[in-house]
C-alpha cells in the first residue's frame, strides 16, 4: 500500500527583499505567491492534504478563506517564534517531522509559482517509483552544463586539454532550486535533514524552478500571469 503524500509549506512572516512577498496580491490571486500554491495543491491528484507553518497571521488567514473552497485539507499550524527567524533552517528541519502525519513529507515553496501540480505528481510519481526499492529521497534540480569557474579558476572541464570544448561536452552540474524535497517523515526525523544521503536529482527546467526572490522577480511573474490570465 502506497503511503500517503503530505505537502509541507513553510511560510515566514516579512521578507527582507520583497516585502510582504508570500502574500502580496498577485494577478488572478488576491491571496498572492500562497494563495496560487496552495490552488496548485489542491489540484494534485498524489498529494493528500498539506500543512501550512507560518508565523504570519496574513497567511493564516487567507488559508483559513480559501480551505472551503479546496480540494485538499489544510492544517495551519503557528510557527514557534524561535524558528521564524533568519539562520535557523537546521532547527526547523529537525522541527518539520514533528508535526507532519504519518507518510512522505513533500517540502515546497510558494515562491515556486510555475511549478504547478503536474510537476508535484511528476515527482511524487518518481520518487514514489524509488521508495518501493529501498529508502530514497528526491530533491529539484537545475541542470547546469556550461563553463564554470571558481575563485581558484575554471571547474567545468580541464584547460589544459582543451580551452573551450563544446558544451554538451562538459561536465554536468546540478544546482538545488528548492522547488520540492521529498522524504518519509520517519526517515526526516532520523536524519535531521530534508534528504538523505543519495537523493533522487529530479531535474525541473528553468521555468517551472523560477523562483521569486527579488522585486523585479516578483514583477515578472506578474507579467507572466497576467499573460496566462493567472492560470494554476
Amino acid at each position: 500500500m502506497t503511503r500517503p503524500s503530505y505537502a509541507f509549506i513553510p511560510c515566514r512572516a516579512g521578507s527582507q527583499r520583497v516585502p510582504h512577498k508570500n502574500t502580496r496580491p498577485l494577478a488572478g490571486f488576491p491571496g498572492g505567491l500562497l494563495e496560487r500554491k496552495l490552488r496548485q495543491i489542491s489540484k494534485s491528484e498524489l498529494l493528500a492534504g498539506v500543512v501550512l507553518s507560518t508565523d504570519d497571521p496574513v497567511c493564516m488567514s487567507i488559508a483559513r478563506d480559501l480551505a472551503p473552497s479546496l480540494a485538499k485539507p489544510i492544517e495551519i499550524l503557528d510557527r514557534p517564534r524561535e524558528l521564524a527567524i533568519a539562520d535557523t533552517l537546521d532547527a526547523f528541519v529537525a522541527y518539520v517531522p514533528t508535526i507532519m502525519p504519518e507518510g512522505d513529507v513533500v517540502w515546497m515553496h510558494v515562491t515556486s509559482p510555475f511549478f504547478g501540480f503536474e510537476q508535484m505528481d511528476l515527482a511524487v510519481a518518481a520518487y514514489r517509483a524509488a521508495a518501493e526499492k529501498g529508502e530514497a529521497s528526491l530533491m529539484g534540480v537545475t541542470r547546469v552544463q556550461s563553463f564554470l569557474w571558481d575563485e581558484q579558476g575554471c571547474v567545468s572541464h580541464d584547460r589544459s586539454i582543451d580551452k573551450w570544448p563544446q558544451t554538451q561536452d562538459l561536465r554536468c552540474f546540478y544546482e538545488v532550486n528548492s522547488s520540492i524535497f521529498i522524504i518519509d517523515r520517519d526517515v526526516m526525523r532520523r536524519e535531521r535533514d530534508r534528504i538523505t544521503n543519495d537523493p533522487i536529482l529530479h531535474i525541473v527546467d528553468r521555468h517551472c524552478a523560477f523562483d521569486v526572490d527579488w522585486p523585479d522577480d516578483f514583477a515578472f511573474v506578474e507579467r507572466v500571469l497576467t499573460l496566462e490570465g493567472g492560470g494554476t
